[in-house]
């Protein structure tokens, strides 16, 4: 394309040349004109008319003579008639002067000729005067006058003469210039534009060869184009339908399969734990692991009327194809086999050997909801801990699984709206009646209706959707406010994903940095459990009490390993669990196990708090063994603080 505006340009730019020259040709024809006209009528004229003046000038000598020859003694009628023509012919001439511009020197020369006819006057006056008077000297010496004025006028009439011919000569040569030069330029123009119109007439024949080597080229580039387009959309289909480690049909394919082949029986199959081995092994070793686990599902399947998908991360789908077998305990048992097959078979790579086993959700109904029903199994059997879950037509977990997201829905929708709100339940010295009252800071959510809902209905769902973490700053943020607000003591729960989750931690101590009333302030460790790495807790718990936070375990006596925690953990109290208070003024044995516990605390200086007290038999019953605080609906049901500080 840039090629054939450089031809087009050549076109054009050949075009214009002979333009500008037919207009300048144009242009010199009419300057010639211009002085063609001066010559024919002008100059011609001014030359007619300096003829007339000298033919005056030589028609009054004659008069002149004749006068003095004829001794004519009318002056005056003489003098009238001599100087009328001369008079007639400068008035003329005087006005042609007017109308056109003469050059300086012939103007010049005009004025000085209108001097000297002035003067040949005022002498020929005096010839007259002195031939009436008769003086003889007088008369001698005018004629010297007038022959001398005479002879001047007669040089200055050749000058005018020889000015108007120059003149007449410059026009001509002009004309004549001009001629040469309109014929140059015509020539070298048209030179020029043939030159030019050749060019673009070559250039056009070689763009019209190269066009055509061009199209011989896209040709050939058509079909590569074509045979890549193959390749490419095989690539493409293999990243659109296929796992990049196994090899397998992935989502995508399932998905549009589902329709196609309209299965009613799907196995949804899950890696257990398969991300703690990745922690250990890292992710390309994972990657390994997961190719070798679908080449071994691929030949188990191998002869089995079933399709096989990698739908991503560590699960695996199968489907069955077959229309004509009716029994679903057929798919159940090898499904089972399947897994089980899994769990003997031992893996190698390198030097490394792993086995693994499978967790697995199924169901045979649902249409474009299978996989979706699958997983809800799925969820069912790693909860249950069995290997194989079976979707029912109850409905049981797809209502479970609506009630999930509807709490995640009002999860995020109090978390806009500052809608995490913390009740306490006071905590009372039963001992020491001039120990502070305590209060420990219970999370409650506000639905969008204004009813309150209790933690037990969405903590769960907070933390499968990784949004807890937002829950136990909301309640830091509350249980501070109020310690700010009222001065009161006051407890907050923490899990070991608290104390292991940076960001929460990050922020909790840098707000205890600009709190005033640390001292007021405890923290209760939950889930004691789960506290496997004794070092992150140690250590929290060193922290925190450095800033004059105090530390409590919670449900002490529930398991043996809370023992261990009192014996190795920096702490300030222990809140006995609610298995062993809510039965405490009926059965001796949790009587006991309160009663070994008080005397432990008090030997390591650790105060205790009894959970549950729920009935005022209770509250003497360990207000008799030794229990410094007592927490129950008894002594106070979860409330806002305001409530309970106005009673």
């Amino acid at each position: 394309m840039q090629y054939q505006h450089k031809i087009y340009t050549f076109l054009i730019v050949g075009f214009l040349s002979l333009i500008a020259t037919l207009m300048l040709n144009y242009k010199n024809v009419t300057l010639n004109n211009e002085v063609l006209n001066y010559l024919t009528k002008d100059q011609v004229r001014l030359t007619e008319l300096t003829n007339s003046l000298n033919y005056a000038l030589k028609k009054n000598e004659a008069l002149v003579l004749q006068y003095i020859l004829l001794q004519n003694k009318a002056s005056r009628s003489f003098e009238d008639k001599a100087f009328e023509d001369i008079d007639n012919t400068l008035a003329t001439l005087d006005d042609f002067l007017r109308q056109y511009q003469m050059p300086q020197e012939l103007t010049e020369l005009y004025k000085k000729i209108k001097k000297r006819v002035t003067a040949y006057k005022i002498v020929e006056r005096s010839i007259i005067q002195a031939f009436q008077a008769n003086d003889r000297l007088e008369l001698e010496d005018a004629i010297l006058g007038f022959n001398s004025v005479t002879e001047k006028f007669a040089q200055d009439m050749q000058q005018l003469s020889h000015l108007s011919n120059q003149l007449l000569y410059q026009q001509i040569l002009t004309l004549q210039k001009n001629n040469d030069k309109n014929a140059l330029t015509l020539l070298l123009s048209f030179i020029t534009a043939f030159l030019l119109i050749i060019y673009a007439i070559y250039k056009f024949n070689k763009l019209h060869t190269k066009l055509q080597e061009a199209q011989n080229k896209l040709l050939r580039y058509n079909e590569n184009l074509q045979e890549q387009i193959k390749e490419k959309t095989q690539e493409l289909y293999t990243k659109i339908y296929t796992h990049p480690i196994t090899l397998l049909p992935n989502r995508n394919k399932l998905i549009e399969d589902i329709p196609a082949y309209n299965f009613k029986r799907m196995a949804l199959l899950n890696i257990d734990h398969f991300q703690s081995f990745n922690d250990v092994y890292g992710e390309k070793i994972g990657n390994i692991a997961l190719k070798l686990t679908g080449d071994f599902l691929q030949k188990e399947v191998a002869q089995l009327p079933v399709l096989l998908y990698h739908i991503g991360g560590d699960e695996f789908v199968i489907v069955c194809v077959d229309e004509t077998n009716e029994n679903n305990q057929i798919f159940i048992d090898a499904i089972n086999t399947i897994l089980n097959n899994y769990k003997h078979h031992t893996f190698s790579y390198k030097d490394k050997i792993f086995q693994f086993i499978m967790s697995c959700g199924i169901t045979f109904t649902g249409k474009y909801k299978m996989l979706a029903y699958a997983d809800m199994a799925l969820k069912d059997a790693k909860k249950k801990n069995v290997q194989i879950s079976i979707f029912h037509e109850d409905r049981s977990l797809e209502e479970k699984h609506k009630n999930n997201l509807e709490c995640h829905k009002k999860l995020l929708s109090a978390l806009g709206r500052n809608a995490i709100l913390s009740y306490f339940q006071p905590i009372v010295p039963i001992q020491d009646e001039t120990k502070a009252l305590k209060y420990e800071s219970l999370v409650r959510l506000e639905d969008e209706d204004g009813k309150i809902i209790p933690p037990f209905h969405f903590l769960n769902v907070a933390k499968a959707h990784r949004i807890y973490h937002k829950i136990t700053r909301a309640v830091i943020k509350n249980t501070l406010d109020v310690i700010r607000r009222y001065q009161v003591p006051c407890s907050i729960n923490f899990s070991l994903s608290d104390i292991q989750n940076p960001k929460t931690m990050q922020a909790f101590f840098s707000t205890l940095d600009e709190f005033e009333y640390n001292e007021l302030l405890s923290i209760e460790l939950l889930e004691t459990e789960d506290f496997q790495d004794y070092n992150s807790v140690y250590d929290f718990c060193l922290k925190v009490r450095s800033y004059g936070v105090k530390v409590s375990l919670d449900d002490f006596g529930s398991g043996y390993s809370n023992f261990s925690h009192i014996l190795n953990l920096p702490i300030d109290f222990i809140k006995i669990d609610a298995s062993l208070i809510s039965n405490i003024d009926k059965n001796n044995n949790s009587r006991l196990m309160v009663e070994t516990i008080v005397t432990l605390a008090k030997k390591l200086n650790v105060q205790t708090i009894a959970e549950f007290v729920s009935s005022e038999e209770i509250l003497n019953v360990i207000k008799e063994l030794g229990v410094d605080y007592a927490q129950g609906f008894h002594l106070g049901k979860p409330l806002r603080i305001e409530e309970h500080l106005k009673s």
